[in-house]
């Protein structure tokens, strides 16, 4: 991952004005000229949950162990080279921060995106969007990645001599012909048919501002070159262009949103390209698609992350721009933190973990990024389990363990160090074994607590029969990261206009928009906790 633009609260003061406009109704317009306070929405669906099978059910959490592994393992590759551009080649440069790419329409609009989980055993934990791009609009499922700032589809693309390189066609080919098969089962991006593609050259400055950029002269006819090596390691290689997306309005009609930056891939490589069609960035990056599009939809977006267990019928959103739904009883808000080592990434100012209500003994510098290397906390919806580094994974195991060392400890489980021997239904409670899950509390700056569900903290039936705790120790040093497990059944919104966070208990699967109530946001001071609530205004 390389470096994006840091982007501090306040960069609009249009944003700050519209926070909490509610969603009105769109003013339909051939090219998506959005009128404030329109929204646009995509739905939902759940996580795959873990197969039935015992052995198929362990392979399923081995194989999350090694996503999240390698995922970080290359996030620490970028921090040590500090570009992040994960280069292997050495004709290719090193990648250049992004910086500021020209405004496009500025507008209060708000839409949806419809995310379902990877069901694919071999590439668990991953929520997927599906999204349309193109004229005309196809649709292609895409990772949804907030510690990314490329968004780029797997595409097919000739070579064309001093232009750019091209995918060889028998690309994903193998000896028994299943890949071949998974490759045609893909969901190609095709330039030469999409009438709204425009590429972009070595020789505009848009190019030059391009992180990843992989130019080798400054050439009228050659097209903007990129390589990427993500967090979770997948390689991505190909041309930038610009692209339009189709999406939904809160109304049920469609629109377009121009002027996205897309990496048309030629080459991918790693453990789950063949999963999906590319990955879908809500990066603090100039260039990231959460990025652009919020910049036209109140400066923030949300998403909710269902449950693995939740009914295969049951739907939630992605949602850009002021989402009514965030506005709720027991909304909790921070300040947003820019990492200033993974820096399309962010998350909260950690300022303490209770288990139980006993406050933790953890050195509060390893919460601080700007203190200490690889400090800080991140969220991160393409890593599972949360990850954290060694005097808080210590702090926080031995106090869930001293809960339930009773129970029979199981030691041969890959990825979980404390697995016990328990049939834990995830509620939490379970008085035939004398076992309670303590409540588990990460509090944040100003107040704000994240209160996760007990199956977030202790994963249920990792194989049939036992438990695990859900958290693993980093290896290599930090940022911490939250992961989808700990975030899943809550409503997340990224307010980079103001600068903010906010989250509430939610099930995901009753906050449509045109349901919703808007809410204003006060801060209740009850004893020693800061906590900012949101009440629903009728």
């Amino acid at each position: 991952m390389a470096p994006g633009s840091i982007m501090p609260p306040g960069r609009s003061v249009a944003s700050v004005l519209l926070h909490g406009l509610l969603c009105l109704q769109l003013v339909a317009l051939a090219e998506i000229e959005m009128e404030g306070g329109s929204c646009m929405h995509f739905s939902v669906s759940p996580p795959a949950a873990p197969p039935e099978d015992a052995d198929e059910r362990r392979n399923y959490f081995r194989a999350m162990e090694a996503k999240d592994l390698f995922r970080h393992q290359q996030m620490i590759k970028m921090m040590g080279n500090g570009s992040g551009t994960g280069s292997a080649s050495s004709r290719r440069r090193q990648a250049k921060e992004s910086s500021k790419l020209p405004e496009v329409m500025s507008a209060t609009s708000m839409f949806e995106l419809p995310m379902r989980s990877a069901l694919n055993i071999a590439h668990v934990g991953m929520y997927l969007v599906s999204v349309r791009f193109g004229t005309p609009a196809l649709p292609y499922n895409l990772v949804l990645d907030t510690a990314n700032d490329l968004t780029w589809i797997n595409c097919r693309l000739r070579r064309r001599k001093g232009k750019h390189y091209g995918r060889t066609m028998s690309v994903g080919a193998g000896d028994d012909g299943a890949a071949a098969k998974e490759a045609r089962r893909k969901n190609w991006y095709r330039p030469a048919k999409s009438s709204s593609w425009r590429r972009i050259r070595c020789s505009q400055k848009e190019c030059a501002l391009l992180p990843y950029n992989t130019c080798q002269s400054p050439s009228k006819a050659e097209s903007c070159s990129y390589y990427q090596q993500m967090q979770d390691g997948t390689l991505t290689m190909g041309i930038y262009g610009k692209e339009k997306a189709t999406v939904t309005v809160s109304d049920g009609r469609m629109a377009k949103l121009p002027g996205l930056i897309l990496g048309c891939s030629v080459l991918e490589a790693g453990g789950s390209v063949d999963a999906h069609d590319g990955v879908l960035s809500l990066g603090n990056g100039e260039m990231s698609f959460a990025v652009h599009a919020a910049k036209r939809f109140g400066q923030r977006f949300s998403f909710c992350l269902l449950s693995a267990n939740s009914s295969r019928d049951a739907s939630s959103y992605l949602t850009f721009g002021p989402n009514p739904a965030v506005m709720g009883p027991g909304t909790m808000e921070t300040d947003i933190v820019y990492n200033v080592d993974v820096k399309p990434a962010y998350g909260p100012l950690v300022t303490g973990i209770f288990v139980g209500g006993e406050r933790l003994d953890i050195p509060q510098e390893i919460w601080d990024a700007e203190k200490v290397v690889g400090g800080g906390v991140i969220l991160d919806t393409s890593t599972s389990v949360t990850s954290l580094v060694p005097e808080a994974y210590a702090a926080v195991t031995s106090a869930l363990d001293r809960h339930l060392s009773h129970l029979p400890r199981v030691y041969e489980l890959d990825g979980f160090e404390y697995c016990y021997r328990w049939t834990f239904a995830g509620d939490g409670v379970d008085l035939t074994h004398n076992v309670t899950v303590p409540r588990l509390t990460v509090e944040m700056a100003g107040g704000a607590r994240l209160e996760p569900e007990a199956k977030s903290v202790v994963m249920p039936e990792v194989v049939p029969g036992v438990a695990c705790l859900a958290f693993r120790k980093l290896p290599r040093g930090g940022p911490g990261i939250l992961g989808n497990v700990l975030m899943q059944e809550y409503i997340w919104e990224i307010d980079h206009g103001k600068g903010k966070m906010r989250f509430r208990k939610d099930k995901c699967n009753t906050h449509h928009l045109h349901n919703s109530k808007g809410g204003e946001v006060y801060n209740n001071n009850n004893g020693n906790s800061s906590s900012t609530v949101v009440h629903r205004v009728n």
